[in-house]
């Protein structure tokens, strides 16, 4: 039996272009799509490979420590840092571009033309306490929605490299709170809210997520052990979202020789739009 799948064919609005269509097909339920849209998360377990979840998570492990201490690092001693553009980083991390079914799931729900941007997050291991407050990633969105506001909807991969139970602390995510751009949560907020939902990870395990969600990590034991995640972020192409000075520079990136040399499917993953 053929596995389930939802099937869209797009046209694309372009009349210079000739109007072309693109089909999109997800190997996915299509009650898990729906789920998707209705509560803001879904979780897919083994991802990636467990073998690939400890290549990626030894990649961003070295990127931490020639990362520690540098001018514009995101970092705290003892505590977590987070990296940036890591697809200029490695050539390991390049296996995610194309990773499905997150992709096709992405390009159903925000279009068929995405671009991808690669972060991590790792919380350092034998230390209590650590979390991080809840947060969203679209903090943009006005109340009330002015009338031709562009919403600007994106999907955000976790993946988990390292396993995540109590010690490392879950994570926590306020379902369907995409949906309410009326709800307000204090800046540094770490307490509970009336249904919440904890999720706990083993390494090549993942959950998708809409930027507007709400999510916290629980606090860390002193027997915690390292937490790694890479962040895999699905963008509309027309939609730009630039790390600023955010993180350490790349002096020679990774993506410009791979765009050089890719075919025009890759091309548009790594950021390549025209009207």
């Amino acid at each position: 039996m053929d596995k389930a799948s939802v099937r869209t064919e797009f046209l694309i609005n372009d009349q210079s272009a000739g109007y072309p269509t693109r089909v999109v097909t997800a190997q996915v339920e299509p009650g898990e799509i729906a789920c998707l849209v209705r509560d803001g998360h879904l979780v897919r377990r083994g991802l990636i490979p467990p073998a690939t979840a400890a290549t990626l998570r030894e990649r961003v492990h070295e990127i931490a420590v020639a990362e520690e201490g540098k001018p514009g690092a995101e970092w705290v001693a003892h505590d977590s840092i987070y990296l940036r553009r890591l697809l200029d980083k490695h050539a390991d991390f390049h296996r995610l571009l194309r990773l499905e079914p997150v992709l096709s799931i992405a390009r159903t729900l925000l279009g068929p033309q995405v671009w991808i941007d690669l972060d991590a997050r790792m919380h350092y291991p034998g230390t209590a306490g650590i979390s991080v407050p809840w947060h969203n990633h679209l903090p943009v969105i006005p109340d009330p929605l002015p009338v031709f506001f562009c919403y600007p909807h994106q999907l955000h991969c976790l993946i988990y490299l390292d396993r995540v139970s109590e010690d490392e602390g879950a994570l926590t995510l306020l379902p369907g709170s995409h949906l309410r751009p009326d709800l307000r949560i204090p800046l540094g907020d770490r307490g509970d809210h009336a249904g919440q939902v904890e999720l706990f990870f083993e390494p090549g395990d993942a959950v998708i997520i809409h930027g507007g969600l709400w999510h916290r990590t629980a606090a860390s034991t002193a027997r915690a052990r390292h937490r790694t995640l890479v962040l895999l972020g699905y963008v509309p192409s027309w939609i730009r979202n630039e790390a600023g000075e955010h993180g350490v520079p790349v002096e020679e990136p990774l993506t410009a020789a791979l765009a050089r040399t890719g075919d025009a499917e890759l091309r548009e993953l790594l950021g390549e739009f025209r009207w």
